[in-house]
């Protein structure tokens, strides 16, 4: 394996020459995501579907969808006030992927999937999915080689594929009908992806959904809920840890949604709606954002090497054929050459002017990576994020509950930590908090 933690080298494997992606990868998300994902496309197939869907992931495109995406939060923070009443401890991380889950149901297909009120069949099937893939270094003999595990596969993949074709069907019935009736509304990226795919192949609407558009678009819902739980839940997540250890960082962010949405919360939500575009009148919510990715990137790419390519840096030459080649964002966005206290979280690090010691390196924050291949969901993640954010943090106060989670399974885990931290990364298909971030919520009480 060849780890990269330079911006430099980094992109000369990234955007310079894109290298493929290494066949561990596409072992590894197969039975998830399917073979057409976009995550392990090459080539012209890769680009003529990242083509296809880009123009629903466009952010002038997303900005137009965000009332359904503050609806989904509302019923959040509706779910966090419930949790609040009972004062129950929950997993943030379970709550924050339902909520994403609804978000990208009605961005994508413009419905409901109703995740965080009721058991959705697509939502178990994927996150048991999730927990029968071996990690990379799982040293479990059995689970990793368990014959049971193409079985529970096999069933898997058959209940979300159905699921999914059913879901695809009916938005183009509905299509249709809102075609034929002349509605005027903002189109779910579905809509935009099938004009595209039609206006690329030369092919008119007709009276069924064409057969290669859905086989494609059921691997890239799939892989849009994957993106989801590598992003938004996950972060989600540590926006509350790091927030609720940094109190003066919070009553700042507070202060500024108070300046954008005036002080009454009960307002906010219809304040968006009205006018997504203040989303974008929130600098210090985004350097807040960046600074959490910043310490703790939820991906990273892993390329294959190649015969002739070889990565140049500080005078030597190192060849990538044979090798797994693995920029490491996480040590990339911690190395302290890069980044002045490089351990500490300093929001004003994506504040400042080039030439300021905080300001950040080219190519060494990359938590959706550069280049061709990065991540084509980054400007619904950061919306969602925005959100999240306004809707939650001046009504809640979200802390973490380890030691109480703890006295619950009957386990001491005191010792379980990472520089001192009980919340840490672990990699269950991607990087997730530690025990789904197990949390307590109280209403806030601010003069």
């Amino acid at each position: 394996m060849l780890i990269i933690a330079d911006p430099a080298a980094a992109a000369q494997i990234t955007i310079q020459k894109s290298l493929e992606k290494h066949s561990s990868t596409k072992e590894y998300v197969y039975p998830l995501l399917g073979e057409k994902n976009m995550v392990t496309l090459e080539g012209k197939e890769w680009k003529m579907w990242r083509g296809i869907f880009n123009p629903g992931f466009a952010s002038g495109h997303l900005m137009s969808l965000v009332g359904g995406m503050v609806a989904d939060t509302v019923r959040f923070t509706e779910i966090l006030s419930d949790y609040a009443a009972k004062e129950k401890v929950f997993e943030l991380e379970d709550a924050a992927t339902r909520l994403t889950v609804d978000i990208i149901g009605n961005v994508v297909l413009d419905m409901s999937l109703h995740a965080q009120t009721s058991e959705n069949k697509l939502v178990k099937a994927f996150r048991d999915q999730l927990q029968w893939m071996p990690l990379p270094n799982d040293m479990n003999l059995f689970r990793k080689y368990n014959p049971m595990k193409w079985f529970v596969y096999r069933t898997n993949t058959r209940i979300m594929n159905r699921y999914l074709d059913r879901l695809l069907e009916q938005r183009f019935t509905d299509r249709q009908q809102e075609e034929k009736a002349s509605t005027k509304r903002s189109k779910p990226v579905i809509d935009l992806a099938l004009d595209t795919y039609l206006k690329e192949t030369g092919q008119s609407g007709g009276s069924a959904l064409p057969r290669q558009f859905k086989q494609s678009a059921i691997d890239q819902f799939k892989t849009f809920l994957f993106a989801g739980h590598d992003t938004t839940s996950s972060t989600a997540c540590f926006i509350v840890h790091l927030l609720s250890k940094h109190p003066a960082v919070l009553e700042k962010l507070c202060q500024e949604h108070d300046e954008v949405y005036g002080p009454d919360t009960s307002k906010t939500a219809e304040a968006i709606t009205n006018d997504p575009h203040t989303l974008n009148r929130l600098p210090y919510t985004l350097a807040v954002l960046k600074e959490v990715l910043r310490l703790y990137p939820p991906v990273s790419t892993v390329r294959k090497g190649h015969p002739n390519i070889s990565i140049q840096l500080d005078g030597e030459s190192y060849p990538t054929d044979g090798f797994m080649v693995w920029p490491v964002a996480y040590g990339m966005h911690r190395r302290p050459e890069l980044w002045p206290d490089a351990e500490a979280f300093i929001p004003e690090r994506f504040l400042v002017k080039e030439g300021d010691p905080l300001f950040p390196p080219k190519g060494a924050w990359r938590p959706f990576e550069y280049g061709p291949r990065n991540c084509v969901g980054q400007e619904l993640a950061y919306i969602e994020l925005k959100i999240f954010m306004v809707l939650t943090l001046r009504d809640f106060d979200i802390r973490p509950a380890y030691a109480e989670q703890d006295k619950i399974d009957g386990k001491d885990r005191s010792t379980h930590t990472i520089k001192g931290d009980r919340a840490y990364q672990v990699l269950i298909a991607t990087a997730k908090p530690i025990l789904g971030y197990p949390s307590k919520v109280t209403k806030r009480s601010r003069q």
